[in-house]
């Protein structure tokens, strides 16, 4: 946080309109967090973001169809909303419609290789925002916004733009916020903000403060009374009462009004403890005890919830598949690689740990670290010892530390900290695989560089997931996730569904790494009678699935070359038709889904239909240079045309039942690729060759 910034007492309580507590208790949603719930995006101009995205694919066998290249995207870090729209949010969303995609995504992740930041300035242009909505937003937050966004609606830089928010348990529900109540809210922000500048310029200038200064104050204490009196359940109004009360030496007008926010739900007393606005206060034995009654305070949030693109969200948290609402995409950057951020080699090793910590349930500790740097700290600690309670009901160890850094611990498997640069390597601690850490600072997402440690430093050495905001946010709590992320991600959750389920406002924050991790989860194992690999199937078929698992099991899908086509409860079938389908290699994918936060396993079958073979020889036997061009030779008798596909898209192709094609290396970036051959007959019909996969290296690496 700038130094400027973090003097700002009204920015520090975030304002009252940073977190609207909206309370409802969830009802059960089913979801689902598995390779065919995923769309990887991926650059297909850019050498890193191929080569990430292979390994990717690689690792959680997402299925061909599920991977969307783009080309002609701006060079830069950033790109303009009105680009953001046209270049990358409309071609992700036709690809979903016409790979018959959309009712199964959940999950839209961005390889690397593509800007981090979107300038927002047109959308901003003419309208009126508080003084903490700055600009620019994240590339993920906006993917996760997409209906606001595509809307042009700039409800999504609302710091309670996030429905799917967990909010606390049983507290009130706030009312609803009208535009006369938004008018006076920013008519409020208005006077505090001048009131400060007010106060700064007199310390800096040794001058009186302005005498209009009492006026102003009294001003606020008006609108903040009529805030007050609509809202009478939302805490942040009356601390903020308090505060203003407390600087016109109203002492006594000032403690009821604290009394009254903390029976609201106002609870962190770190803030009311350091809060220069209630310096007059702290000799008062009724703020100490207020304070202490602070302390014993343990919070409870709302139950983890699993994530699903088609329900929507409600204003209350609660969701539902019809009616108004809000539907939301989680989103994710694999990895920023270049500058300051990751090496591709960092990138990679990142993706390989996180994707093996899956089930793992590791044996570490979660860190909340209370720094000296209150700008940073602040913000979360009063959340601190409660997360680390529902954590311990969980069997999961979690401490509140002084210091920056957790000193010399083998045991990090999440961290919370508040400080503006630190170099991980000095603490002599490890992160320990699948482990999400995150720092509360300004530049932490800004990933070429400005002057504060990068996310990335967390990736670099071991976590499978981190965040940070791309510019200046202010210290403000609804930017950024509540410890009760690590939680959420301890009961089960994805880090995906564990980061979004803990912050209000994800507008500009940029998560990056591995969206699917779930080191956590209680993982069924699938099997599926009916179907062996390699079979050819000739007339319809049931399949019987049935699931090892120590939870419930909810459903099974059944996926045909990466597309949702049907689900049974359990002790049900599914029915495998082979007419419809091309003759040759296909797949079958039965998903079981289990437990509260439908906990997914899957077992993956290939099979054929019909008899007729495209036969492809000559493929490479050993590695091949990413600069050397290699060929294959395929035949189908009968056949018009011949393709070879990478991901469903077409690398090279002949006319007729057989020949030679040249596939060149740079359009699959170095990794483990696998290309499927794909013929036509004269009559229309589709022939699928097996699958094979090539390794693509760079020798000068």
């Amino acid at each position: 946080m700038s130094k400027q910034a973090s003097q700002e007492s009204v920015l520090r309580r975030g304002l009252f309109v940073a977190a609207l507590l909206m309370i409802a208790m969830a009802g059960e949603v089913l979801a689902g967090g598995g390779p065919e719930n995923l769309l990887l995006v991926v650059n297909g101009e850019s050498g890193d973001s191929l080569a990430v995205a292979n390994e990717y694919t690689r690792l959680r066998a997402v299925p061909p169809c599920n991977v969307v290249y783009l080309k002609g995207l701006p060079p830069g870090p950033h790109i303009k909303v009105e680009d953001f729209r046209t270049l990358l949010l409309r071609p992700i969303m036709e690809a979903m419609d016409r790979r018959e995609l959309t009712r199964q995504i959940d999950y839209v992740v961005y390889s690397a290789g593509f800007p981090y930041a979107v300038e927002v300035t047109g959308d901003m242009t003419g309208k009126s925002f508080p003084l903490f909505v700055t600009q620019p937003a994240s590339l993920t937050g906006l993917t996760y916004l997409h209906e606001l966004v595509s809307a042009g609606n700039t409800e999504y830089l609302s710091l309670n733009s996030n429905w799917y928010m967990r909010r606390i348990k049983d507290a009130k529900a706030d009312a609803a916020w009208n535009e006369a109540d938004k008018r006076q809210q920013e008519a409020l922000a208005g006077l505090l903000a001048k009131c400060e500048e007010s106060r700064k310029k007199a310390a800096e200038s040794k001058t009186p403060i302005d005498p209009e200064r009492a006026r102003w104050l009294e001003e606020a204490v008006i609108l903040s009374r009529s805030l007050s009196a609509t809202h009478p359940n939302n805490p942040e109004i009356l601390y903020n009462l308090a505060c203003i009360l407390a600087l016109q030496q109203k002492a006594d007008e000032a403690m009821a009004a604290l009394n009254e926010a903390y029976k609201a739900g106002w609870w962190n007393e770190v803030l009311t403890q350091v809060d220069p606005d209630l310096a007059s206060l702290r000799e008062r034995e009724d703020f100490k005890a207020l304070l202490e009654k602070m302390r014993q305070v343990v919070i409870e949030t709302q139950p983890p919830r699993a994530f699903e693109s088609t329900a929507t969200w409600m204003a209350n948290g609660d969701c539902t598949e019809t009616g108004e609402g809000r539907r939301y995409l989680l989103s994710a950057m694999l990895a920023y690689t270049g500058g300051p951020a990751n090496s591709l080699a960092e990138a990679l090793t990142c993706l390989r740990q996180s994707a093996a910590a899956d089930g793992t349930h590791p044996d570490g500790t979660i860190y909340f670290m209370s720094s000296n740097d209150w700008a940073r700290t602040g913000p979360r600690q009063w959340a601190f010892r409660s997360a680390s309670e529902a954590l311990k009901k969980l069997g999961i160890r979690a401490v509140v530390e002084t210091g920056v850094l957790p000193a010399d611990r083998q045991d990090v498997a999440g961290a919370m900290i508040g400080v503006a640069g630190f170099a991980w390597k000095d603490c002599g601690s490890r992160i320990l695989p699948g482990a999400f850490c995150d720092h509360l600072t300004s530049f932490g997402g800004v990933m070429t560089g400005a002057g504060q440690t990068l996310l990335s430093e967390f990736l670099r050495h071991g976590a499978a997931g981190s965040c940070g905001t791309v510019t200046e946010p202010y210290n403000v709590q609804s930017k950024f996730p509540t410890p009760f992320l690590h939680f959420y991600y301890a009961s089960g959750c994805s880090l995906a569904e564990s980061f979004y389920q803990s912050v209000y406002g994800p507008y500009q924050q940029l998560l990056v790494g591995d969206p699917l991790c779930q080191p956590w989860a209680k993982t069924p194992v699938v099997k599926i009678k009916g179907l062996s690999p390699g079979e050819t199937i000739k007339r319809p078929r049931q399949l019987v699935p049935q699931a090892e698992s120590a939870l419930p099991v909810n459903r099974f899908e059944l996926f045909l070359d990466g597309r949702l086509r049907q689900s049974c409860k359990p002790g049900g079938k599914l029915n495998l038709n082979p007419e419809g389908l091309a003759e040759g290699y296909h797949e079958a994918r039965v998903v079981a889904f289990v437990g509260a936060l439908d906990t997914q396993g899957r077992s993956v079958v290939p099979f054929r239909v019909g008899k007729r073979d495209l036969a492809v020889t000559d493929w490479p036997a050993e590695a091949v240079p990413v600069d050397q061009t290699f060929r294959i030779s395929a035949k189908l008798p009968g056949a018009q045309r011949i393709a070879l596909l990478h991901n469903e898209r077409e690398l090279g192709a002949l006319q007729g039942d057989r020949g030679v094609m040249e596939v060149r290396p740079p359009l699959l970036g170095i990794g483990t690729v696998e290309l499927q051959p794909v013929g036509w007959l004269a009559d229309g019909r589709e022939v699928r060759g097996t699958p094979h996969r090539v390794q693509v290296v760079d020798i000068e690496r």
